[in-house]
């Protein structure tokens, strides 16, 4: 029945009754005044009932044709404001960009930024997802990852961001108690031990590059997340590994200061990841020149 039903004609039918007339409804409809009466013809011929009254200065409905038009009114309205929905979604979900980044480095280092982003392309939201899968480029679903690595991402586009200085880091009110490397045996060492990855920058690997000598720590703190150590460390809780990008802001706002002066290069960096097919996006295109902005600026250590 559905396929049978005169869908254009029961459309201009509802327009003639709410405008009340031939020619507004012709106008609504971006049509002529004859193919509108043609259509009232053809759905009265159908149905076998007079629909509508052609007097002046208005049209008025039957009956039968008031109740006709207040059906479709009925149910083409649900349809239109689905309809309306959807194309609002597509609008949004077009324009969005999904970026997939470490927890850490999403919430200390990228969250800030964004309102810079959101400012600079109102039109282009920013969703982050720090779930794992997300940050695998084989599986992930994310227009953009933010990956903390060295190298290697067979079949993307992949550009180094950022390079990683490390050295520690703690509160200003503990580093005057920290004279020399043993005084470290003293505070509780803060670990992030699950979000970097393995044979990760780390306090061993730190030690050997500088050439000192790390003294037994019989106290430690371990973290899952990299913004969790270094919130411990701006709390006073202990002594931190800082890397670069993650404490830079904390460093430049003073809640963090580096101990010792001396700094190793990780072995790791941070790498814009993407698909080849992803950088024809203009939103892709748009995040990707605004993070490479951003990353150009003289890191704060």
């Amino acid at each position: 029945m559905l396929k049978t039903l005169p869908y254009n004609a029961l459309r201009t039918l509802e327009a003639v009754v709410r405008l009340r007339g031939f020619g507004r409804a012709a106008d609504e409809l971006n049509v002529t005044q004859s193919a509108v009466s043609q259509h009232i013809k053809q759905l009265e011929d159908w149905l076998g009932h007079q629909l509508l009254i052609r007097q002046s200065p208005h049209t008025l409905a039957t009956e039968y044709g008031e109740q006709l038009a207040r059906a479709v009114r009925d149910g083409f309205g649900p349809i239109a404001g689905l309809c309306d929905e959807m194309r609002t979604t597509h609008h949004v979900h077009k324009h969005r960009v999904l970026v997939a980044a470490p927890p850490g480095f999403a919430f200390v280092w990228l969250l800030p930024r964004l309102l810079d982003f959101d400012n600079t392309y109102p039109d282009t939201p920013v969703s982050l997802s720090t779930d794992p899968k997300s940050q695998n480029p084989a599986i992930s679903d994310a227009d953009v990852i933010i990956s903390y690595a060295t190298g290697g991402f067979p079949n993307m586009h992949a550009e180094p961001l950022m390079t990683e200085q490390m050295a520690p880091v703690c509160a200003p009110e503990l580093a005057t108690h920290l004279t020399s490397i043993t005084d470290l045996a003293n505070h509780v060492i803060l670990e992030d031990v699950l979000e970097t990855p393995a044979h990760e920058p780390n306090w061993s690997f730190w030690a050997k590059e500088v050439g000192v000598s790390l003294p037994t720590f019989p106290r430690h703190r371990k973290f899952g997340q990299a913004n969790l150590v270094i919130q411990a460390a701006i709390s006073g809780s202990g002594i931190a590994m800082g890397r670069g990008p993650l404490v830079e802001d904390a460093i430049a706002a003073g809640v963090l200061v580096h101990p010792f002066p001396d700094f190793a290069q990780s072995q790791f960096s941070y790498w814009f990841v993407c698909k080849h097919t992803a950088l024809k996006s203009k939103s892709v295109q748009a995040f990707h020149s605004w993070i490479k902005t951003q990353t150009a600026r003289p890191p704060a250590i």
